[in-house]
């Protein structure tokens, strides 16, 4: 019987309980908490209760929900809303729910989870007194030749007694709880989740072997994740990334190896782009271009002018001409 889950503690990962809610607001809720866009029916929407927490760590998004009955659609024309390709996966801490995705249909009871899939219709038919935990992250965290393969994992069920799966939803369950003040060790250990959950897809896709080169994208994600947190620190060095990931400097460039950047390559890139984010906003045309450049880890303003300009071909002063013309 599966139910292990429903004796792990929750913390703050999960609303303990739903509060009334009008329809409008909680599908502004769910799809600004879940990242995606979902349409929503509901039978009596006058009594309808709700509750959402969600969190961001790097690639990985959490959301924990309470709600009474309802049903959530993602229909063609929401799939035109996402820009990145995710998959979900859903664990029902209690009551019920159907999953409808691919031709397949499955309900999912307490102590079991499921995958979805974000670039599919989906339909997902809530019971009352429901409560889950959810994860999301990006295809692109997994690599092509798993995401390929658990594409045919959405709308099955699966026991978390079985494999490692007690301990990979103790450590969401767990990470979701994570006090904001250790966000950063949270982006790093983010990674490592992704790294468990996609050990435990590949077990139920009865895929052996080695992950190989999608472990190594995984592992470069979540050093790249942790880098963008910290753009704006002038004194971001690959020794010191090298340091907080727990790795050597050596195993760090192995990981940039294939990626188009080397490390240092990869900060000024994300800087550059940060700052032509900035320069292109009509709300920031009165700061100057100096201060946006310091903004994001460049110090000295004519090192930001010379790299700004090696990497854009203009000078940052002709960009944001340029954009705001």
């Amino acid at each position: 019987m599966a139910g292990s889950p429903i004796l792990m503690p929750t913390g703050s990962a999960v609303p303990r309980s739903a509060a009334k809610v009008g329809p409008g607001v909680w599908e502004q809720q769910v799809n600004a908490g879940v990242a995606l866009h979902f349409s929503f029916e509901f039978d009596t929407s006058r009594s309808f209760a709700g509750s959402i927490t969600h969190r961001s760590m790097g690639d990985l998004g959490m959301f924990g929900v309470a709600c009474r009955r309802h049903t959530v659609h993602r229909r063609p024309d929401d799939l035109t809303r996402a820009a990145d390709a995710y998959f979900l996966l859903t664990l029902q801490l209690a009551g019920a729910k159907q999953v409808t995705q691919g031709g397949r249909s499955a309900t999912i009871r307490a102590g079991e989870f499921a995958l979805y899939d974000s670039e599919r219709p989906l339909t997902l038919d809530v019971g009352d007194g429901y409560r889950s935990v959810n994860v999301r992250f990006r295809k692109a965290a997994l690599g092509a030749h798993d995401a390929e393969a658990f594409s045919e994992l959405a709308a099955r069920t699966f026991s978390t007694e079985h494999g490692i799966a007690p301990v990979v939803w103790s450590t969401i369950l767990n990470l979701g709880s994570l006090a904001p003040a250790h966000q950063s060790a949270g982006i790093l250990l983010a990674g490592s989740v992704i790294d468990m959950t996609a050990t435990m897809l590949r077990a139920q896709a009865g895929i052996t072997g080695p992950a190989g080169r999608d472990d190594r994208t995984r592992r470069r994600l979540a050093v790249q994740a942790y880098i963008d947190e910290r753009l704006s620190d002038p004194d971001l060095r690959v020794e010191t990334i090298a340091a907080a990931c727990f790795v050597s400097v050596r195993h760090l460039h192995a990981l940039f190896r294939d990626s188009g950047h080397t490390v240092a390559g990869w900060i000024r890139h994300r800087r550059v782009e940060a700052c032509k984010r900035d320069l292109a906003n009509p709300a920031a045309r009165s700061v100057p271009v100096a201060a946006i450049g310091a903004r994001w880890g460049f110090a000295d303003p004519s090192h930001f002018g010379q790299v700004f300009k090696n990497t854009a071909g203009v000078t940052p002063a002709e960009f944001r001409r340029q954009a705001l013309a």
